[in-house]
């Protein structure tokens, strides 16, 4: 390492964000070396805290609703020397000056910048236009979303959801064990039709229908209408229906939290553009996470994943960066989603695929789907099925290796 990069991890290192890669960022920069300050900023009020729990385990009513498991104990920030500030919000970054604007009146300055800004939940048009929010739509991104989400869970009550993505699907599984009627509505023919076959999305579409989800596809939100306490109370729908809910849940996709990053005059495409290092058009500025789009050697392509396991990659990287090591070789990646007792273990990306292989491992029961574009495996799901999922892991990976 040279006498430059050895004074540069004396400095002061600046994370913008309180979640999954924020967290990991911060104290693996530490341990790969960051003398200086580390200072994580975040504008949540709990420390960094695992996040995938939200949409399964907490909205169970048969859980304990508790406080968040954190991602690291108290004990280590102390003993880690980093400096977590809880209830802070970045207003602007200013490039050239080196400093961010807080909290409306503050400043700090950096010597480096990490961006692990994440993303919002996309509102539903017909609820974004409205002055005031109505207290029974709901969205899922925070502790406290799920809080307030699983406060409405009564027995008998109505709950639609809007979106059948994982999310969605998610939702209506703990939905509906509380004894919820469940309304699954999805513009899209199927459920998770984005990112699966149909086949896997028939075996969903099964085992929810069987529960009592009522699903309703190739359908739209036409019209809301509100009772006189502002709640919304009945929802019209494309297909001429009409609905009474008592609650309504938007998870129809998320929205990268690039406008820090753009108002900063950083490049800005799919999420905020980095390169192999997870360094922003900004030379001090990177850049991981949720928010990030970026180069996938595997398929040779610019992506933006959401997923923790993609947020920890990107964190190590740029903590790699910062502290003058090399890059590691890039993983596979992964995702997951649990509902009812099924498992759904996703590694790799199948858009573009253009054959599928159904691997049927008991009676439909357990299974998995291998994509392939050009004869070329790039994606696994597997359902309640491990093995299968830890192979295409391995196959896939070694496409890039051959």
């Amino acid at each position: 390492m040279t006498d430059e990069n050895q004074t540069a991890l004396t400095g002061r290192l600046v994370v913008v964000g309180g979640g999954t890669a924020g967290a990991e960022v911060a104290f693996a920069s530490r341990s790969g070396g960051w003398r200086g300050e580390i200072i994580v900023l975040s504008d949540e009020a709990y420390p960094p805290y695992h996040r995938p729990p939200l949409s399964k385990d907490l909205l169970k009513m048969d859980a304990v609703f508790a406080d968040p498991d954190p991602l690291k104990g108290a004990p280590l920030y102390a003993k880690k020397d980093v400096d977590l500030r809880l209830g802070t919000r970045v207003d602007g970054i200013d490039a050239d000056a080196r400093t961010l604007s807080l909290n409306a009146n503050q400043a700090l300055s950096y010597d480096r910048l990490v961006l692990a800004v994440g993303g919002r939940a996309r509102e539903l048009p017909l609820v974004a236009q409205l002055e005031t929010q109505p207290t029974n739509v709901h969205q899922l991104r925070t502790l406290d979303d799920c809080a307030r989400l699983r406060a409405c869970f009564q027995t008998g009550s109505v709950l639609m959801i809007v979106g059948a993505g994982y999310i969605g699907l998610e939702v209506a599984a703990a939905a509906v064990k509380a004894g919820q009627r469940v309304i699954l509505l999805e513009a899209a023919p199927r459920v998770l039709a984005r990112v699966t076959a149909p086949v896997v999305s028939q075996f969903f579409e099964r085992e929810h229908a069987k529960r009592g989800v009522e699903i309703l596809t190739s359908t739209t939100i036409e019209r809301l209408s509100f009772g006189t306490d502002g709640r919304v109370s009945n929802v019209a729908t494309s297909d001429g229906s009409e609905y009474r809910v008592d609650n309504l849940v938007v998870g129809v996709g998320l929205e990268p939290n690039i406008e820090l990053a753009s108002d900063a005059g950083l490049e800005i495409g799919n999420g905020i553009i980095v390169d192999d290092s997870m360094t922003t058009s900004d030379p001090n500025i990177l850049a991981i996470g949720d928010c990030v789009d970026f180069h996938s050697e595997f398929y040779d392509r610019r992506v933006r994943i959401e997923s923790v396991a993609n947020a920890v990659e990107h964190a190590r990287r740029a903590a790699n960066t910062l502290t003058g090591r090399g890059p590691k070789p890039w993983q596979v990646p992964w995702f997951w989603s649990n509902q009812y007792e099924h498992s759904l273990k996703i590694v790799g990306l199948s858009t573009g695929y253009d054959e599928t292989r159904v691997i049927d491992d008991s009676q439909g029961t357990s299974f998995a789907v291998e994509y392939l574009r050009d004869g070329r495996l790039i994606a696994v799901d597997a359902i309640n099925h491990a093995a299968a999922f830890q192979s295409g892991k391995r196959r896939i990976a070694e496409t890039i290796d051959a």
